[in-house]
Order: C-alpha cells, then sequence, then structure tokens
C-alpha cells in the first residue's frame, strides 16, 4: 500500500493551521535539576537491575494494544461513498479518546487506498467495493473498518477481551456535516470547525446539535499479547562503536521568529548534552555534539527551527530526508499535522527500510498519527522500535524526555547496552506520566539479549 500520499485531510489541516496539533503547554516549568536529566538517566541505566520480567504491552503503565473491528453506517454521495467510511473512523477518534481512554490510529493516511480496509454489508456478507456491482454500490449503507489498532489506557479495569464492544457518538452524514448544521457540534478552539477537519473538533453533546446520529461500535477482535522484557537492538546500534542520533526542535508558535519557544528549547537541549560531556563540534547541517567514552562515540545532530520548521516545511523537507535516512536514533520533538503528515510515510526517508533505527516521536497524538506510515516505511519489524505518545506531551517536559530517551540508549555500549526498553519507558513515564503516555511499538519480539 502506498502511503506517500499528500492526504485530502492532511492538506486540510496545512491549509487550516500551520501548527495544528501538539502538547501546547508553553509554561516555562524547567527547573535547575533539569540541565542533570541526561546524567541522571544515564546512571540510572547504569545502575538498574533489568533482570526482573515484565510482562504487559511495552509500556510502563496500564496500557494494552488491540486490533478492533468499527461497524457503522454512512449516507454520502456516490462518488464519495467508497471513503466515506474512513471520516465515520475519524469521528470515532476523537470520541472514543476523549470519552473512553480509547485511542485508535488514524485513517487519514490511508485516504488513497483506505477502502481496501472497508467492508460492506450486501445481505448477509460482506464484501469490499472493487467486487460489488454498482447497483451494490449504490445501496451501500453499513460497512464496516476491520484491523484497526488501538491502546486502551488504564486496560486492567475495562474487562478487555476479544468480544468486548465499545460504542461511539459520530454522524451518519459526515461529508455533509458542516453545511447541515455548521459549527453547532464543533468545540471550537484554535482549530476552527470545516468541513475537512470536523472530525477533530467533533463534541456532539454541545446544546443545539442537531446532526443525524449514531452508535459505531468497536469490537475488540485481537487483543494483542502482552509484552515480556525487552531490548533495544543494541547489537545493531554500536555494531560500529558509533551511535548517530538527530533531534528535531520544530516551530512552536503559529508565526515563525527568532525567538520562537522551540529555539528555548534547544538551547536547554544543548545545556543537558553540554552537562553531560558532549562536546560541540561542526555539523553540515544544524548542530553537532559528540561524546566518545570507553572507545564508544555519541554523535548528536540538533535541528532548530532554523533548519526545519515541522511538517509542513516543505522548503526544508530535503533536509528533513537525508537526515532521517543518515541516523540510528531520530527524535521528533514538535507539532503533529491533524491526520497525519505525509512527510513521516515518504519514501525519501526509507532508502534503506532495512537499516535498524528507534524513532521517538513527541507531539500531538503520535500514537494515532504516525506509528503505521513509519512501520510501513520500514517494512519489517525486525528493522524498527517506534516510541510515541497516545497523549500530547507539553513542550515544557520535552527536553527532559528527550535528555532521558537519548541517554539510556547511549548508556554503557561497552557492557552491550543495558537499558531495557520497559526500565526507559519507566523514566519516560515518570517524567510525562498520563500526560503522554509512551509506549514502544515493533519491539515485542526483540532478541537482543545482553552480555553476561
Amino acid at each position: 500500500m502506498k502511503l506517500y500520499h499528500t492526504s485530502r485531510l492532511a492538506l486540510a489541516a496545512l491549509a487550516t493551521s500551520a501548527l495544528a496539533c501538539a502538547g501546547s503547554d508553553l509554561v516555562d516549568q524547567t527547573t535547575d535539576n533539569e540541565d542533570n536529566a541526561f546524567l541522571s538517566a544515564e546512571q540510572f541505566a547504569e545502575e538498574a537491575n533489568d533482570g526482573k520480567e515484565d510482562t504487559g504491552y511495552i509500556t510502563s503503565l496500564d496500557g494494552r494494544e488491540a486490533e478492533l473491528t468499527i461497524e457503522a453506517e454512512v449516507e454520502a454521495t456516490s462518488y464519495a461513498r467508497d471513503r466515506a467510511p474512513l471520516e465515520v473512523g475519524q469521528f470515532a477518534l476523537t470520541w472514543f479518546r476523549q470519552n473512553s481512554d480509547l485511542y485508535i490510529q488514524s485513517l487519514a493516511e490511508d485516504y488513497a487506498d483506505g477502502e481496501k480496509q472497508v467492508e460492506w454489508l450486501v445481505g448477509t456478507a460482506w464484501k469490499s467495493w472493487g467486487t460489488m456491482t454498482q447497483a451494490e454500490r449504490d445501496a451501500a449503507k453499513r460497512f464496516r473498518l476491520t484491523r484497526v489498532n488501538a491502546v486502551f489506557l488504564h486496560a486492567s479495569s475495562k474487562g478487555l477481551a476479544n468480544g468486548k464492544v465499545f460504542e461511539a457518538t459520530v454522524p451518519l452524514n459526515p461529508g455533509t456535516l458542516m453545511s447541515d448544521v455548521g459549527n453547532a457540534c464543533a468545540e471550537e478552539g484554535h482549530i476552527t470547525a470545516s468541513s475537512s477537519v470536523y472530525w477533530y473538533v467533533w463534541a456532539p453533546e454541545k446544546a443545539g446539535c442537531k446532526a443525524k446520529l449514531q452508535k459505531a461500535k468497536a469490537t475488540i477482535t485481537n487483543l494483542l499479547p502482552k509484552g515480556k522484557t525487552v531490548y533495544p537492538e543494541y547489537d545493531k546500534l554500536w555494531a560500529d562503536k558509533k551511535l548517530d542520533i538527530v533531534v528535531f526542535w520544530g516551530q512552536v508558535e503559529d508565526n515563525y521568529s527568532e525567538s520562537d519557544y522551540g529555539f528555548y528549547l534547544t538551547r536547554r537541549f544543548e545545556t543537558s548534552l553540554t552537562t553531560a560531556g558532549f562536546k560541540k563540534v561542526a555539523a553540515p547541517k544544524g548542530l553537532r555534539y559528540e561524546r566518545t567514552k570507553k572507545g564508544f562515540t555519541t554523535n548528536v545532530t540538533i535541528f532548530s527551527p532554523r533548519e526545519f520548521k515541522g511538517l509542513g516545511d516543505y522548503a526544508n523537507v530535503q533536509s528533513f530526508y537525508d537526515a532521517v535516512n543518515a541516523n540510528e536514533v531520530i527524535v521528533w520533538n514538535g507539532h503533529s499535522m491533524l491526520g497525519g503528515s505525509d512527510f513521516w510515510a515518504s519514501p525519501q526517508i526509507y532508502k534503506d527500510p532495512s537499516k535498524y533505527q528507534i524513532f521517538l516521536y513527541n507531539g500531538c497524538l503520535g500514537y494515532e498519527y504516525y506509528v503505521k506510515p513509519i512501520l510501513d516505511g520500514k517494512k519489517l519489524a525486525a528493522n524498527v522500535d517506534l516510541v510515541s505518545n497516545v497523549i500530547e506531551t507539553p513542550f515544557a517536559i520535552m527536553n527532559q524526555i528527550t535528555s532521558t530517551a537519548v541517554a539510556m540508549l547511549s548508556a554503557s555500549p561497552e557492557k552491550g547496552g543495558v537499558s531495557t526498553w520497559q526500565s526507559i519507558l519507566t523514566k519516560m513515564n515518570a517524567i510525562g506520566g498520563e500526560d503522554s503516555f509512551y509506549g514502544t511499538s515493533a519491539a515485542r519480539d526483540n532478541v537482543y539479549k545482553p552480555k553476561k
């Protein structure tokens, strides 16, 4: 499936707001201890006893991943009907995350090919759009979306099991919602209602909302296995005795300026590195810091908003592509685009998909928006570990989160690498807590074991 198109929903997001969705807490919550985040995490990694088995979805919090089937109805014009279920799914995404501690992956990035995920009820049988006659297409109304990945928060209290059903309030006719009811069913703020992003501001409980509503049913069809203790694939990361990391600090405010909060965060991260013994060296692009310990070298390249503003910065997109390809650990700190940006789906950043890489996504709804395109780009789970936030990460804690993750990944390479994913996530979630909810995808079957 090709995922490198610019989806209609992503384009709409670009037009609506250049900086559309992120952890927007700009309050300076830094303390004198923040610059020590790197050193603290590094010491923790070297001293922690990781021999204890840790069962559970790969997060240190009470979460569980599952595959769902979402079933509902839709009214749409004939030319838009094949993809209209994907729009209903986007409304379900918003309703579930606001009401059920259930976070489904966005369907926006599949908008060009997503009808392949849709089945339609024809009589008593479920059929794909391509196998239906014109008469069946004209009459199609009830659909189901299969194998939709999701994370449940507070999972132990929900009685999760295959067959359990959750319901979301969604519109029957999403395509005409704006013309039918205006913004009467929207909770507007930084984002205002429009036909393309209505799903994001969806608030059917508002007084005066007269939209045609229905209950979409999400059924657990595959409660995914809990993960045991696993490690990043350190043998691949350190095979050349060198670890290459790139950290992007995107633009925070709507309008770019040299006083943007992203530059402040860049400087804070530089301080974290120098405190930990890194030295500034020449870089072809951005800033670069280097540290060598016991024959192993960690290189950290930093892109500020000056080098790359964000996931709509087409003027500098080639620099983004090149940096992702050149590094083994990629950290994104910045805004997302509503429903997803095509940047992470571009084949230009996966020129060698077999190269093992770790991605750390900070921003808005990382699990929902960007896990699927990155995993698709890397092709095999063995080629990637992907840390993402389920809930928006406030900008004010991104330096601590980044410093902690980078420190633990780069700790004690002479021992082969010592931090489990569970211990890394424990430290990250101790900072972010349930304000972010970090987990790691594609790591459940990692095979690396530390040296005895």
